[in-house]
This record gives structure tokens, sequence and C-alpha cells, in this order.
């Protein structure tokens, strides 16, 4: 990805058509089913306001592109990491000296513990994308049960590859990345889980409270507070905490950028990264590299160049 005339951005622009793609949509979507009053203005559920036409075909376009450019933003963090956990010897000695002093454990089961949570994170980040395609492309009335799994697996997915990129950030801290960087994503990630966790339990809160009045009649798609409808207070804060997650996720993604500019293909990191991160006035230490780093070196060689 190039800028004209400026320097190559590698991948850093991802997170930031994300962010774009999903402020635009959720404007125009927002502002068209307000004007045809398919909602209420007050806080309505993101899915509700995307329910009907033409509000519905914009968000599943939007949404489809974003659920790639996620699973690319998610591909790339894998490699990303993957490559720093095996071929930066700054790292290798700085967990090492770590991991011998603090558990007195073995380098190559820890080594294979963060190439796990690595690997569990893109799974987690694939299976969000993947959620996201679902809630695109089934309207909320449309698969009710099928359009909540997607909902839980596009949020709560997402909320723990939050969790499992701050461990592996904190571990980088140091020496790939700054501790401000950590804290940022830190932060975003509690917020997040606590507005997931809000926006479910009182979701089914809502329907309870609803279902115990009327125990016949389904369960209001959209609220509304133009007419009584029992746990509508709930719903309210079950939305503002949707609309909140989704912003805190999307503000996690942009501290992906600095680090993905440096990237033209999927894993190889760019000469500044490594210089950085490997100066030369630090002695590096002496390591022999094991059967499993040569195993792996052969399985992604494509991503281990040198930049022409």
């Amino acid at each position: 990805m190039l800028g004209l005339g400026r320097p190559p951005l590698g991948f850093g622009p991802v997170p930031t058509y994300i962010g774009l793609i999903f402020a635009v949509q959720m404007i125009i979507v927002y502002v068209i089913a307000v004007l045809k009053k398919d909602v209420d203005a007050v806080l309505p559920y993101i899915s509700s306001a995307a329910n009907k036409q033409p509000q519905s075909c914009i968000f599943a376009m939007g949404a489809n592109i974003s659920s790639l450019l996620i699973a690319v933003m998610v591909h790339v963090r894998y490699k990303f990491t993957a490559r720093i956990i095996f071929l930066n010897l700054a790292f290798r000695q700085a967990q090492i000296d770590y991991v011998v002093k603090t558990y007195d454990d073995d380098w190559d089961a820890w080594k294979n513990r963060l190439f796990c949570v690595n690997s569990w994170a893109t799974i987690v980040g694939h299976m969000s994308a993947f959620g996201l395609f679902i809630v695109a492309n089934v309207q909320e009335t449309a698969i009710i049960p099928l359009h909540i799994t997607g909902a839980l697996l596009a949020f709560g997915g997402f909320t723990i590859f939050m969790m499992l990129q701050c461990y592996l950030t904190h571990k980088l801290t140091g020496v790939i990345t700054v501790i401000t960087v950590f804290r940022f994503r830190l932060v975003f990630t509690v917020l997040s889980a606590i507005f997931f966790v809000v926006g479910l339990s009182f979701g089914i809160i809502a329907s309870r409270v609803f279902h115990s009045v009327y125990p016949d009649l389904p369960t209001p798609r959209p609220w509304s507070r133009k007419i009584y409808q029992p746990g509508y207070v709930f719903h309210q804060i079950s939305a503002a905490a949707e609309w909140l997650c989704a912003f805190s996720q999307i503000i996690f993604m942009q501290s992906f950028t600095p680090e993905f500019e440096d990237m033209y293909s999927a894993g190889y990191i760019g000469k500044n990264e490594i210089s950085s991160a490997e100066p030369d006035d630090v002695p590096l230490p002496v390591y022999e590299e094991d059967e499993e780093d040569r195993r792996f070196q052969r399985r992604h060689r494509r991503y281990f160049h040198d930049r022409p």
C-alpha cells in the first residue's frame, strides 16, 4: 500500500480503513433509520438501525468489507508476532533472562507457550471476523438465533482477541514496543470487556422483564420509548454498552497502525522495526537455531526474504 509521493505505508492503513468504514456506514445507517422512523432516535441497537432496507444494504456492504479487513489485520498481526518470537535475538535474550530469573523455566517451553497464545489469538480473531460477516448478511429479524450468534462472535470474539494481544504486547514491551502502547491496549481491552458483559447482561434482563409482563409477545425488535415496553430502560443501557464496545474495539485496532507500517507482505517486517529492536551498541547473544526454528522458516520461507 503506497501513499502518493510518500514512503510505503505497508499494512499500516488497514486498521484506519476499518475505523473509517465503520464510522461512515453507521452515520448513514443511523440517519436513514431515524428519518424513516424505523428505530427510536435514542440509543437503538446497531442491528436494529440496520435491519430494514435500504440501510441494511449499506450496512452489509460496509460490514462485509470490514470483516475481510479484520481478517487481514489478524493475519498480519500473527505473522508479525511469530517473526519476533522466532527470529529477533534481542527479544530472545530479554525473554530468556526473564524466564530463567523469574520462573527458572525452559526457554523453549516458554517460546512455544507464546507461539500458542499467538495462534489462539489468530483463531479467535478470525472467528470474530466471521461473526461480523454473519451479522452483515443476516438481519436481526431474519434468523434471530444466527444473527445473535454472529454478534456474540463478533463482539465477544474480538474482546478475547484483545486480551490475548495485551498479553503478547506485554511480552514485547521494552524490546519491540513501549509501555505506553501496552497501557493503551489494556485500557480499551478492559473497557471492551466491561461493555460487552454489560450489553449482554442488560439485554437479557430487558427481555426477561418484558416477558414477565407480556409472556406471549416476542421481544420488541426494535425497542421504542413511544409505547409502553417493560424493560426499556435496561435496553437503553444494553444498547449504549453495545455502541461503546464497538468504539472501544475500533480504537484498539488503531494501535496496530505504527507496527504495520513497516510490513510489506504478511510476516515481513521492515528494516526500521528490526534495527530499532537490535541496536548496534547492544551486544546480541550467540544463539543457535534449533530444528523447530528451521522448520518454521521452511514452512514460511517466502516471508523471510530481504527487502529489495
